[in-house]
């Protein structure tokens, strides 16, 4: 056999072993099983409506809180049903004020504000304690709710007695991404929008099918109340406070977590790169941070518990450095030889390969999403999208390392540093450094 040969079995066999089996096999399986799952759907309406709470946490929503309300009372679910707690977070700008016109020109919704300043934990904890009814609804105050969200959400839970929480579908508004004026930030949000599409549809798809979910969508979760009061409650000292709920229900209560495939909550898409990379470091040190105060419990008890912890762990941590090494030793392979054809080829394939994943994926979110017009229009409008999740999951890939490093800190915090604040500070160090090379330099040679 050539050397040349030996050398072509040699990358394709370990170079890509770790795209192929973690992310390419099992993203194609998890899509087959979603969608089998799609057509063995079973819709049952009930003829019982319980009262539900939907809590929502206000902090500086003076812009976004009213229509936010407006999807409430606009939801096909009987208004008198509904009682909402917005909670006051401590904000500085004329929130109060939207609450208090929007209760009087809405005397029909049962609607309160209570105040907290204490962090978003803590200000749902004291939403918790003061929530009536059967189901407790959390919200985020920069969205709105699709007209059938509610009654999904509570005819699930009635015919699925097994199901102590669930998180909706959140997608961001397509309407929105249209008045965004940069073409580049544009096709960001683009991206973001058939991002969340899969990662609800099909990635928790996949995960409420097995029961392995790890994490609740903090903008969008759905609890029954006699469940939420038996936990610790959420976690202060976490920036993953709903997947450290998530982990309390699965873990000391034994309970089945699921997706509310035809839920929806609508936010607003990301308004630059700076937001992006705050965000996704904070979620990346949100599940290390649980993950680490859950590990001893789920070593001595639960298995089931235990396996979800250990794949998530592997999958979303583990492997994110030999990735990140995979990346930067292709300049490496070069040197040793190989040819560049073979280099550049395998890369292209491999992109190609994910591009499939990724259509797939959109394929299938699609069917779900058929009673959403305007949003499945739009996608299938700017299909090429999937074209570029590749990449865009690649930037998104090195702000997740980011977080992974940036979580060595001790204190964490809800804003960290943004991507531009990162970029001055590795500038700012390069110049020292490259400035200490010169002038050590300059006195070799002048010496």
């Amino acid at each position: 056999m050539s050397e040349g040969l030996i050398r072509e079995f040699a990358f394709w066999g370990i170079w890509l072993v770790i795209p192929l089996l973690v992310d390419i096999i099992t993203g194609i399986a998890s899509g087959i099983i979603v969608l089998n799952g799609y057509f063995k759907k079973n819709e049952i309406e009930v003829d019982f409506l319980p009262h539900v709470t939907i809590l929502i946490p206000v902090y500086n929503s003076e812009k976004t809180l009213r229509n936010c309300l407006k999807s409430i009372v606009e939801q096909d679910y009987p208004i008198k049903n509904i009682a909402v707690l917005l909670i006051n977070n401590g904000p500085k700008d004329n929130s109060y004020d939207v609450f208090c016109s929007f209760q009087e020109e809405n005397s029909k919704l049962r609607l309160w504000w209570i105040d907290s300043s204490q962090g978003k934990a803590k200000a749902l904890n004291k939403g918790l304690y003061m929530a009536e009814g059967k189901y407790i609804i959390n919200i985020d105050s920069d969205g709105i709710l699709d007209k059938n969200a509610v009654r999904r959400v509570v005819e699930k839970f009635e015919n699925n007695q097994d199901i102590y929480a669930m998180t909706g579908v959140i997608l961001t508004d397509n309407a929105l991404i249209e008045k965004t004026k940069s073409l580049g930030l544009r096709l960001v949000q683009r991206c973001e929008l058939f991002e969340y599409s899969e990662a609800f549809l099909v990635g928790r798809g996949f995960q409420s099918y097995s029961n392995t979910m790890f994490t609740l969508a903090g903008a969008f979760s759905c609890y029954r109340k006699d469940v939420v009061l038996k936990t610790q409650l959420y976690n202060n000292e976490t920036l993953g406070e709903d997947t450290h709920m998530t982990s309390q229900i699965r873990e000391f209560l034994k309970g089945r977590i699921a997706l509310c495939e035809d839920a929806f909550f609508f936010v607003d898409p990301i308004d630059n790169l700076d937001k992006l990379y705050i965000q996704r470091q904070r979620w990346q040190r949100g599940q290390i941070e649980v993950s680490s105060l859950f590990r001893d419990i789920a070593n001595k008890n639960n298995k089931g518990f235990r396996n979800v912890l250990k794949y998530t762990m592997i999958k979303d941590h583990t492997l994110v450095f030999p990735r990140f090494i995979w990346i930067f030793a292709m300049m490496y392979l070069i040197f040793l030889d190989y040819p560049l054809n073979l280099i550049v080829g395998a890369n292209i394939i491999m992109y190609l390969v994910y591009v499939f994943n990724s259509l797939l994926y959109f394929l299938i979110s699609k069917l779900y999403l058929k009673e959403l017009k305007n949003v499945t229009s739009y996608m299938r409008k700017h299909w090429y999208t999937v074209l570029l999740l590749p990449m865009y999951r690649f930037i998104v890939f090195f702000m997740r390392v980011a977080g992974i490093i940036n979580s060595v800190e001790k204190y964490a915090s809800w804003n960290t540093r943004t991507l531009t604040a990162e970029k001055k500070i590795i500038a700012e160090k390069l110049n020292k450094r490259l400035k200490l090379y010169y002038i050590v330099k300059d006195w070799v040679n002048n010496g």
